[in-house]
């Protein structure tokens, strides 16, 4: 947790001036130029640009990155496409901006996430509560992501120094050193379900898998389709989803020889991934698209639920696995059996919605 407050100005100028060097080094294109090569796609308006350029204004997510595309591109005569390896970055810039704007605006700090959007960096601070009335509190360094292991002893937190950790979350100190063999920034951590494994992802475009016992690599690394963003082992623990620009699954019954799937599905993904505990993955895509998929054999289940205007930018399963919702300008719950939306859209408070859980009992989301 960390307090916002005078911070969303001073973001939002820092990502404004790595903005207009983002123009500079792909052209510097006048404002009308890059309101023309805009027109296929989002519209741009030359005050928006402005706008954006000079820090004075966030726009909607959907806007800046039109903007982005449009800029690492301009040089080339095309647009920038949803894959493009430098994107997620600024998608993620723009989360961490419209976090620091809403905090400012409610005067409430800013919950930064750092398990689901790797490219915050953000200092992490452990809390422990002891059951009556006080914490104890440890700062630990920096992380690119985090995830608790499923007893909660372990805290595994991925660096950009290539390296992860794991730390005991009782003594609050580290648990054996670091865990060294990706080859650059650590993006992504997730422990199986018997706490057993620890999978990592990285920007080296391949994820790891490691005996926590031992802490020691148990296979050769399993390659992805471009930066490894998330990582979701399946319930059962025998499978593990590696997203990418796309998801590949994983045959990890014996996972000291894990098998790759067939093929890479999924594509254009704008949001996380969910996985429900009876197999049913749901992925978040552009122009307001939710897809279910039969997460083993890696098939389509049904059309896709189409409910939102813009990208689909979160994903929540209540813990039943009956109610979706999904997250975009709005929220939408849906249900899961019927493919049917159960509830008006929720409207948010005028930013793209990026973070959303359900409550234990699924009442509260």
């Amino acid at each position: 947790m960390r307090s916002a407050e005078g911070d969303f100005g001073r973001e939002l100028k820092r990502a404004a001036a790595e903005l207009r060097t983002l123009r500079a080094q792909h052209g510097d294109p006048t404002l009308a130029q890059i309101a023309a090569r805009a027109r296929g796609g989002r519209r741009l308006s030359e005050s928006g640009i402005s706008a954006a350029l000079r820090g004075q204004s966030l726009p909607m997510r959907d806007y800046y990155l039109a903007l982005v595309r449009v800029l690492l591109a301009y040089d080339t005569n095309k647009v920038a496409s949803l894959q493009h390896p430098e994107l997620f970055v600024w998608r993620d810039r723009w989360q961490r901006l419209s976090l620091l704007r809403h905090a400012q605006k409610s005067n409430a700090p800013a919950l930064l996430p750092i398990e689901h959007h790797a490219a915050l960096s953000e200092q992490v601070v452990l809390a422990v509560y002891d059951g009556a009335s006080t914490y104890s509190c440890r700062r630990l360094p920096s992380a690119w992501a985090t995830a608790f292991s499923p007893d909660g002893r372990l805290l595994a937190t991925g660096h950009g120094a290539k390296t992860v950790q794991l730390w005991d979350t009782v003594e609050q100190c580290r648990a054996g050193p670091a865990l060294f063999g990706h080859t650059d920034q650590v993006m992504s951590v997730a422990f199986s379900p018997d706490g057993r494994l620890l999978a990592t992802g990285s920007r080296d475009g391949t994820a790891r898998l490691w005996d926590v016992d031992s802490r020691t690599l148990i296979t050769e690394p399993l390659d992805s389709a471009g930066f490894v963003e998330h990582l979701l082992f399946a319930p059962d623990g025998q499978s593990l989803y590696i997203q990418g620009r796309t998801i590949r699954r994983w045959d990890i019954i014996d996972p000291r020889q894990p098998q790759k799937g067939q093929r890479h599905f999924a594509n254009n993904l704008t949001s996380a991934p969910v996985l429900s505990t009876d197999g049913l993955l749901i992925t978040g895509h552009a122009r307001g698209v939710a897809q279910l998929w039969e997460a083993q054999e890696q098939t389509r289940i049904d059309a896709p639920l189409r409910g939102h205007e813009s990208d689909v930018t979160a994903l929540a399963l209540a813990p039943s696995g009956d109610v979706l919702a999904t997250g975009s300008d709005d929220v939408q719950l849906w249900d899961v059996r019927t493919r049917q939306m159960i509830h008006e859209p929720l409207k948010s408070s005028g930013d793209m919605v990026t973070e959303m859980a359900f409550s234990p009992d699924g009442r509260i989301s």
